[in-house]
């Protein structure tokens, strides 16, 4: 083994050659491709090289090398299997069982004596579920006014550090009285409640703060007389000497594209795609 004779005894001649079996496909069949696809999309049907053969008058000629019973030059031989196939099977019909199953349809219409019809236009306009015939878009895309509206709001909000509501206008309008109801209120709406069968919002006696609340409450003085420091939380001058200027101003650090941008970006990903090339800056 592994001698110049041996080698050139047991070369494998086929291997001399690597063969692409997936070679890449060149621009004109890549652009073919690609408008075959665009055309199958617009005219909504798949092309099939059948169809051209069927619609044109095509002669073919008979293969030189093979005569009129086929090529069968090149089938391989075969050799007995050692046993019978393709022996007919007789056939003592459907299993008992399996007959009642087929005919369940046909004894419940004779119980109920009801014909059951389906799949018929009868019966589809019968049983047609007209909620079905407009879709609703319950979660419809906001106009591009509001998508604005919103986003200014959100910014003036940050700004301002206030929550606008809908309820501050309210105390700027001239608010009149329900005339259907009474100064105690719309009382004639409430619905009716009955006993509960037990007392509620009695007076419970206080005997002060469990021992271990109270030694809790007073951890913090203990703490501040062991390091002779007074904490302070939450007064102006705490929140003045601890404020954090980084969020004073909110950044935006991925702003959404306008719809120029958005478009842009589109047609330069198919030029890019139609191109085969990868468009940048420098």
């Amino acid at each position: 083994m592994g001698t110049p004779e041996s080698k050139a005894k047991w070369h494998n001649v086929a291997k001399d050659t690597l063969y692409n079996y997936a070679p890449e496909l060149d621009e004109d069949m890549k652009h073919t491709a690609g408008h075959l696809d665009l055309a199958e999309g617009i005219t909504k049907h798949k092309w099939n090289i059948a169809d051209v053969q069927a619609a044109e008058d095509m002669r073919l000629d008979s293969d030189p090398i093979c005569g009129s019973g086929g090529c069968d030059q090149y089938k391989h031989k075969k050799a007995p299997l050692g046993y019978p196939i393709d022996y007919p099977v007789p056939s003592f019909g459907a299993d008992p069982e399996i007959e009642a199953n087929h005919n369940s349809i046909s004894i419940a219409e004779a119980m109920h004596k009801h014909k059951l019809v389906m799949g018929t236009p009868e019966s589809k306009a019968k049983w047609h579920n007209v909620a079905k015939d407009t879709m609703y878009d319950f979660a419809p895309k906001l106009d591009g006014d509001i998508v604005d509206t919103q986003s200014h709001l959100g910014l003036s909000e940050g700004i301002r550090k206030h929550k606008w509501v809908i309820e501050d206008l309210q105390t700027e309008a001239d608010v009149a009285s329900d005339p259907i109801c009474s100064s105690a209120g719309c009382t004639q709406f409430k619905h009716k409640k009955t006993p509960l069968g037990y007392p509620i919002d009695y007076p419970v006696p206080s005997f002060g703060a469990d021992p271990d609340i109270e030694a809790n409450a007073n951890s913090i003085s203990i703490a501040e007389a062991m390091h002779k420091h007074k904490l302070i939380m939450g007064t102006p001058e705490s929140k003045a000497k601890w404020h954090n200027v980084a969020k004073d101003t909110m950044y935006d650090f991925a702003p959404e594209l306008d719809d120029d941008m958005k478009s842009t970006a589109g047609h330069l990903g198919l030029a890019e795609g139609i191109t085969k090339h990868k468009w940048t800056i420098e």
